[in-house]
């Protein structure tokens, strides 16, 4: 690759990490507010005839029934208040069931009309339900938000496509770390700016004010203003990519003849093949499936389990997930861009180990519930296999996938991440009836050796993506 080629692509990925880092600092800031924002939208009701009050009475019956069932548990003695994190819990799953609808069809279309404009008017969705939340004013209003807010995310989807069109495959996973990295440092500051805005009042007293229908509503006026940063960003900087590889490798006239004997005996031999690579996407799709099936429902019951057995405070809570959070980037920006080797097989190897370091930690977790009260030790090595696990596995994954053929990536890429959404969507109630019916030990004991189980799978059944002599020399001819 040339240097301006290099430098065109580096500028590119820049570009996607920090729309990406605007992107999800906008999506974070909610999470810390919705068990208040329903309180809230609870307070104002003035019967019990809603859809608010429907749901939760009947969470509040799934709760008492699960009680009954289990050993008592500090969070499920809450009450009402454990209704509301719950019913936030179901808000979030229903987030990612959308997504999982959603993103094939943002693939397929990016795949179409190009990445630019599909990114652009996902953008629009994303400014339309945050203005909806703004002024929402029932919680019936807020969910219609947030049923649009999960048909309009395609800006990971479409990131990691875009660095899969201007990366080469020994650069790929570098790139697609940068997302990961956009990830971590989203989900460790988001929270927090959304903490912020919690202890602000919930509303203004004058009714002339637009702030009164909202709760929370400068959280929502400042998650806007990010998007509408993004979105202008994007607008003025980000070219489009589709086409990237084609553009980019086109040569002199004169010059072209070895070129279309290549391009006709890549053509040929990737014929057969064709079989072979859709073998491979199914296998990557179940795997990202299962894993996230497993890892979002232990990563969702991890706060029940620190607020049960160590009675932490959201301070300490918010101090062991931020803990995650930096050691995830911090090993993302200096091991894994770092590590050397072919790109797949550099990118099966980091799978391997995320998915071993995120077995251990999972079973550390479930021995820390069999230690003397206030021994935290294994807890926090825990979180260190959770960092792990975050910093490798669904990043080097998704390289993984791009690199299977430089053909519909956008369509590649919205399969595997809606398999993986689906995962996402289920996983906690999974793990939350485990957790509360078995017991914590028990959950942790099952979440260990399933992500075990699927490593070894992984290393048996999924090959790392042959990458072809023809797409290697072609970059190291430009």
């Amino acid at each position: 690759m040339t240097s301006t080629l290099a430098l065109q692509s580096k500028r590119i990925t820049h570009i996607v990490f920090i729309a990406l880092l605007l992107d999800i600092l906008s999506f974070t800031i909610i999470l810390p507010l919705l068990p208040r924002s329903l309180e809230a939208y609870k307070a104002r009701e003035t019967h019990d005839l809603t859809l608010l009050s429907s749901l939760l009475s009947r969470i509040s019956l799934l709760r008492e029934f699960i009680q009954s069932r289990s050993a008592s548990s500090r969070f499920l003695q809450q009450g009402a208040r454990a209704d509301l994190v719950l019913l936030g819990g179901l808000l979030g799953s229903l987030y990612s069931l959308l997504q999982c609808i959603v993103a094939p069809w943002i693939g397929r279309a990016a795949d179409r009309f190009g990445r630019r404009p599909v990114l652009l008017l996902c953008m629009l969705g994303n400014i339309l339900w945050t203005v909806i939340w703004l002024y929402a004013h029932s919680f019936e209003l807020f969910l219609g938000a947030r049923v649009i807010a999960g048909l309009s995310e395609g800006n990971v989807q479409l990131s990691n496509t875009i660095i899969a069109d201007v990366t080469d495959p020994a650069t790929r996973s570098r790139g697609m770390a940068l997302v990961g990295i956009a990830f971590a440092v989203g989900f460790t500051v988001g929270p927090s700016i959304g903490a912020y805005f919690s202890q602000l009042p919930l509303e203004s007293t004058q009714s002339r004010n637009i702030f009164t229908y909202a709760p929370f509503a400068a959280a929502a006026l400042f998650s806007l203003v990010l998007l509408l940063v993004e979105t202008l960003f994007l607008f003025v900087r980000l070219p489009e990519t589709l086409n990237y590889k084609r553009n980019s490798s086109e040569t002199p006239a004169g010059g072209d003849s070895g070129t279309e004997d290549a391009a006709t005996g890549s053509r040929d031999s990737a014929q057969p093949n064709a079989q072979s690579s859709k073998q491979l996407q199914r296998r990557l799709n179940l795997l990202h499936f299962t894993y996230l099936f497993f890892f979002s429902g232990m990563e969702y019951t991890l706060t029940f389990l620190t607020h049960d057995k160590f009675a932490f405070s959201n301070g300490q809570q918010g101090r062991l997930l931020g803990f995650i959070g930096i050691l995830s980037t911090l090993l993302q920006g200096m091991w894994v861009r770092r590590h050397r080797g072919k790109s797949a097989h550099k990118d099966k190897d980091m799978v391997v180990k995320g998915m071993l370091a995120c077995s251990a930690g999972l079973l550390c977790i479930a021995y820390c519930t069999a230690v003397k009260s206030g021994s935290t030790l294994l807890l926090w090595m825990g979180a260190v296999g959770f960092a792990v696990a975050s910093a490798t596995v669904v990043n080097c994954l998704n390289s993984m996938v791009s690199l299977i053929n430089d053909v519909e990536t956008g369509k590649r890429l919205g399969d595997f991440r809606s398999a993986g959404q689906i995962g996402r969507s289920m996983g906690p109630l999974f793990a939350c009836s485990v957790y509360w019916l078995l017991g914590s030990r028990f959950c942790y004991l099952v979440g260990s050796a399933a992500v075990f189980a699927i490593s070894l799978l992984f290393i048996a059944f999924v090959p790392a993506p042959t990458v072809s002599s023809s797409r290697i020399s072609t970059k190291k001819s430009q």
